[in-house]
């Protein structure tokens, strides 16, 4: 079983997975492959990716593009997507006092208005 989480920064926990996979294939071994994550960047990808898009506000303020998945009456969304350490720009526009997570709350509010019942932030 190769069941990796995200490379930061480089590749995907389903990538990596799926390079791990290809690697043991190529050798003679069986292997499944099952991407995980921690709750944090790649969270989403590992329990299948988005299926919906929302336009929701960055940590510093800006318009951001967010996906999240919802599943019959089950959401999940990714606090990465919205509020992430990837959308401040680097240790120089590392603001903690100016940041918001807000976005989240927006992407949670989504997920409830299209029917979601339970919500699952990672």
């Amino acid at each position: 079983m190769a069941a990796p989480d995200t490379f930061r920064g480089t590749a995907s926990a389903r990538a990596v997975a799926a390079a791990i996979g290809r690697a043991a294939w190529e050798n003679g071994w069986d292997c499944d492959e099952v991407p995980v994550a921690d709750g944090g960047e790649g969270f989403l990808d590992a329990l299948g990716g988005p299926n919906r898009t929302t336009t929701v506000t960055g940590p510093l303020g800006d318009p951001v593009e967010a996906g999240w998945r919802l599943d019959g009456r089950r959401a999940v969304v990714e606090m990465a997507l919205a509020s992430g350490l990837a959308l401040l720009g680097g240790a120089a526009e590392n603001d903690p006092i100016a940041a918001s997570t807000y976005g989240t709350g927006e992407l949670i509010s989504a997920a409830v208005e299209a029917g979601a019942r339970r919500v699952l932030v990672g």
